[in-house]
């Protein structure tokens, strides 16, 4: 190796240097510039920052460890019981740059005085940078593919936003613009890095992040000075972390209770010929024919019809050339079924239908299910008093709708023509009066100056918002912008350019989005149920059975307080029922069953309790055993082989009253509700195939 090798040149001094020199120099003693190559705090050296953390991190630690004994025990102890990597890190953070001692020194302050023992020169500069280390909120502006960010950080108390560049490969992942993160924020000498982990601060109705934060601190007996703040957060970040979730789940829970989501079908029977009836439904201009899916056939209908809403709640719900859909129409030979989302349609349909129809047809049955209610009950519980009331205001209002549009143009992907759709409604959109620009249009808010602060935080939701789907579903943000749209408005001072193609992160890809299928997805038992009780030992006496028969349904006031209970205990009982039983119960008699179905679970399952684990596949497998059981004990035609059949399970006393009060239900039930013959051994052969595997869920003593 040549003696030149050892020198290279530094354009802090103008002059060669020797690499020994360099590297106890750079940034402690001379100002180096970010274009040299040798300078590991350089952008365009990013990897070596990274290996220059790593190995500070590693002597943080082995220092914080070999600390006095009462003091680094108490740490080990303190940071096993954090419960993720976000405590983790806050704990860390605090404990190494925040928390002072009798001197009234940080940790970080102590090793400084000590001479920076066992560093190296560019590990003493990283740490020197981190104590410079504060809670900020980052609003992010600009993001580029090389890994850095351009932002504003946020003040808590003043409207004057600080422009900071940010390097960090995870945030360049993730954000939008207008992204709001309150994380742990440090300058370096030539650009500023998050430290560890942020918590996303997300929209509550009018309140900006920093509103939200203030009225959390507050709330929480926080202070009220920015700096006293500032280290309050510090010292307490995943207690507001905490509470800023509670706040969130509570805004949610808010807007399932005030969303209609009720899903309703009704069943109407026809008193005059199909062919009429279709003539009579075929004359109505707001109905037209649509296809049937498989298993709407399997069901027996031969036709449909989509029922159009000509009142549709707002203009934003409707898509250009596109109709509102009011509900559905399913036609059978002699029974005809509609379907609506929402019990607002649902009781509108219903009396447009009956109001064409006359006396066409008769109404049999309902059945109106509560998914909005379901949603809350998959809910987990929360310490409600963390959330400040104030941000529990004006909770979010979801409005559930579907649209017919007409066919896309050949050639058009799917995709492609539902962002176009996308399009089109925010074209809509700058023409719609809305509620928070005080009922006006986002162009009439745009020339009003005391609207325009309010446009400018409603149009920010809206660009972070096509970010955030571009990025969940792969699209080139490029070619799916709302830019043009902020031009009209002349918002400049918000238009920047849209981030790069990136892929999605694995955490956002995990996230599951409220869409319709959410309302199809089991729900998981709540852990902070106890476990249910074991069935006694011995079969139940016959006092017992009827007492839990009796008292199953007396504890709630309607079916459909049962059904939310049921599911609150995280079953998906009766969905997985209904669908193995689907060619062979209709919907009516479906439903007749349920009641049932409700009063076995509650007998053996007491309210409140946590569901027990059914393997619902040996649930269809029994049921088709003891169908094909039953059949062949009503074809011998004798009472003694039916009782013989319900006193072979393992509950025979609770089996014979259930057969007696479902027997008893049939003979006293209206003509119009009765199941059908047929359906009635299937509904028995149920009913006892679901004690059969509760009894065996629950175990004995």
């Amino acid at each position: 190796m040549s003696k030149l090798s050892k020198y290279r040149t530094c354009p802090a001094l103008g002059r060669e240097i020797s690499s020994a020199d360099c590297g106890e120099q750079r940034h402690s003693r001379l100002a180096c510039p970010a274009d040299c190559p040798h300078n590991p705090f350089a952008p365009a050296n990013y990897s070596q920052l990274l290996e220059i953390e790593d190995r500070l991190d590693a002597k943080t630690l082995d220092r914080l460890m070999a600390l006095p004994p009462e003091r680094s025990s108490r740490l080990k102890d303190a940071a096993a019981t954090q419960g993720n990597i976000a405590a983790t890190n806050a704990f860390f953070v605090w404990n190494i740059f925040f928390e002072r001692n009798a001197d009234n020194a940080t940790f970080a302050q102590c090793w400084e005085k000590a001479g920076w023992m066992g560093l190296k020169n560019d590990e003493r500069v990283l740490l020197r940078a981190k104590m410079q280390m504060r809670v900020a909120l980052l609003e992010t502006h600009r993001v580029f593919a090389d890994g850095h960010v351009e932002g504003v950080e946020l003040e808590l108390l003043s409207s004057e936003p600080v422009p900071v560049i940010v390097r960090d490969r995870g945030l360049a992942g993730m954000a939008a613009r207008f992204s709001t993160i309150l994380t742990w924020l440090y300058p370096l000498p030539h650009f500023w890095r998050l430290c560890g982990t942020g918590t996303p601060i997300r929209d509550m109705a009018q309140f900006s992040a920093p509103e939200i934060i203030r009225e959390i601190v507050h709330h929480l007996g926080g202070p009220a000075t920015e700096s006293d703040m500032r280290r309050w957060l510090a010292e307490h970040f995943m207690h507001f972390h905490d509470a800023l979730q509670v706040t969130e789940r509570l805004r949610h829970r808010q807007m399932f209770a005030r969303m209609d989501a009720k899903y309703g079908k009704a069943v109407y029977e026809l008193r005059a010929l199909f062919a009429q009836c279709c003539k009579q439904l075929d004359t109505l201009p707001m109905v037209t024919q649509e296809d049937l899916s498989p298993e709407e056939r399997k069901e027996g209908f031969v036709e449909a019809r989509v029922w159009f809403d000509a009142q549709p709640q707002s203009k934003l719900l409707t898509t250009p050339d596109g109709r509102m859909v009011l509900g559905r129409v399913l036609l059978g030979q002699s029974v005809w079924r509609l379907e609506a989302f929402g019990a607002e349609k649902f009781a509108r349909l219903r009396r447009q239908f009956e109001e064409r129809l006359g006396e066409r047809v008769r109404f049999r049955a309902e059945r109106v299910d509560d998914l909005g209610a379901r949603l809350d009950a998959g809910q987990p519980a929360v310490e409600e008093s963390l959330a400040p009331p104030r941000l529990l205001e004006n909770p979010a209002q979801l409005i559930i709708a579907s649209s017919r549009v007409p066919a896309r143009p050949p050639g058009l992907s799917l995709e492609d023509a539902g962002e176009e759709l996308c399009r089109a409604a925010e074209r809509m959109f700058l023409d719609e009066r809305v509620p928070a620009l005080d009922h006006r249009t986002p162009r009439e808010a745009a020339r009003d100056p005391a609207l325009r602060p309010k446009l400018i935080h409603l149009m920010k939701q809206r660009v972070r918002s096509l970010d955030e789907r571009n990025l969940r579903d792969g699209r080139d943000p490029k070619s799916n912008d709302i830019t043009g749209w902020l031009r009209e408005l002349e918002l400049d001072e918000i238009i920047f350019d849209p981030p790069p193609w990136r892929p999605p992160p694995a955490q956002m890809l995990e996230e599951e989005e409220l869409d319709t299928d959410d309302f199809d997805r089991p729900i998981e038992p709540d852990p902070n149920r106890p476990p249910a009780p074991p069935l006694p030992a011995a079969p139940l006496e016959i006092d017992e059975a009827a007492r839990r028969l009796e008292n199953a349904l007396d504890m709630f006031a309607t079916a459909a307080e049962a059904e939310h209970e049921l599911y609150a205990s995280g079953a998906t009982y009766l969905d997985d029922i209904e669908r193995f039983t689907l060619d062979r119960l209709a919907e009516d008699d479906f439903c007749f069953a349920i009641p049932f179905l409700l009063q076995v679970w509650f007998a053996l399952v007491p309210r409140g309790c946590r569901a027990p684990q059914i393997n619902y596949q040996k649930l269809e497998n029994t049921f088709m055993s003891n169908l094909r059981e039953l059949e062949l004990c009503t074809q011998a035609r004798t009472p003694k082989k039916l009782e013989a059949f319900f006193q072979t399970g393992p509950q025979p006393n609770f089996m014979l009253l259930l057969l007696s009060g479902f027997l008893h239900a049939v003979t006293k039930a209206p003509a119009k509700f009765q199941p059908k013959l047929e359906a009635q051994p299937c509904i028995l052969a149920l009913l006892k195939s679901v004690v059969q595997e509760l009894d065996a869920a629950l175990g004995r003593q």
